[in-house]
């Protein structure tokens, strides 16, 4: 029986977009993959609708990377003694193409067309054009937010990474996860997994692929590798292209609490250990989705939804400076 029967897009009442809701079996694979495999079995309405939602899941990251480099070129203007008008008109301007051009969507439309002629052949050429659309502009939004972080450490010390990833959290990972606390442990995996899958590009592949595990207290959510920081450390698996060259302060050379104690963090991963454990632990009590981070750039990366965060292992909390909260006991 086929796989395509887990396919599950949905609409989330709770972020109010569609959301592949898919169970277990599928909720890790490609986008472009089940398209695929839904037009090699004739199920043209199905790969339409994975073709168009492999474009928002790309499309949202795409904005969110946007985003952040906006946000940071802004503080970087600011840093140099710009007002905080001019420098978010500045910032705005420099990313102006970044946010208006069309990234995949002829190549959407292109697919779409050739599975309503029957030209399956076309149909998978064009899904495949439009995943190299923005998997190369992906690959270099990443590396310019490494080295734009890079900068900042270099310029104006490392706390002011710290600094700078805090100035631009609630547009990235405020906004994001505005309704985390609402959501189902599931619909939590599977925004987590949409992000990381069409998103990242993770996976030997390129394409999006995540493993996922149902450990019992939570679920896992691995990358091998992750599609941006992890192939900026170990290089691209698609096409062999070496690891990105990090120059000094391309990591870190003090330990913070906001970098697992750690040095040797690449910049660009240290907003893991911020928005993920350091930040949600000192605001909302518990960590939000905590990760073993490993400077291993072979290893895969594994991050945790807890199916209850009174369930969080008490191990994740004092890497980034903290202590499980106590739960309150019932009084007889």
């Amino acid at each position: 029986m086929s796989r395509l029967q887990y396919v599950n897009i949905a609409h989330s009442e709770t972020i109010g977009r569609a959301l592949r809701l898919d169970t277990i079996e599928t909720i890790g694979v490609s986008s472009q993959t089940l398209a695929e495999e839904a037009i090699i079995e004739g199920q043209a309405a199905l790969a339409a609708a994975l073709i168009r939602y492999y474009h928002t899941e790309m499309r949202i990251m795409h904005n969110i990377m946007r985003t952040w480099i906006q946000d940071t070129i802004r503080y970087i203007i600011v840093k140099s003694g710009s007002g905080d008008n001019p420098a978010t008109i500045a910032a705005a301007g420099i990313m102006r193409t970044f946010d208006q051009y069309p990234i995949g969507e002829t190549e959407r439309d292109q697919a779409v067309s050739a599975l309503d002629r029957g030209d399956t052949a076309n149909a998978r050429f064009w899904l495949e054009r439009m995943r190299l659309a923005f998997l190369n502009v992906h690959d270099i939004l990443v590396a310019w937010m490494q080295n734009l972080l890079t900068f900042i450490a270099q310029e104006y010390q490392e706390p002011a990474v710290l600094e700078t990833i805090l100035h631009t959290h609630q547009d990235i990972w405020g906004d994001r996860y505005a309704a985390w606390d609402r959501m189902t442990p599931w619909e939590k995996v599977a925004l987590t997994v949409e992000g990381m899958r069409g998103g990242h590009f993770s996976g030997i592949q390129r394409r999006g692929d995540v493993i996922v595990e149902d450990q019992g207290d939570r679920y896992m959510v691995a990358f091998d590798p992750c599609g941006s920081g992890g192939v900026l450390r170990r290089g691209d698996p698609e096409t062999g292209r070496a690891p990105i060259n990090v120059t000094v302060h391309g990591v870190n050379e003090e330990a913070h609490l906001w970098t697992w104690q750690k040095t040797g963090v690449h910049w660009y991963c240290s907003h893991c250990a911020i928005a993920m454990e350091w930040l949600p632990g000192r605001t909302r009590g518990y960590l939000l989705r905590p990760l073993d981070h490993t400077l291993d750039h072979g290893a895969p990366c594994p991050w945790y939804i807890y199916k209850e965060d009174r369930l969080i292992r008490d191990y994740h909390y004092p890497r980034t400076g903290q202590t499980k909260p106590i739960e309150p006991t019932a009084q007889g």
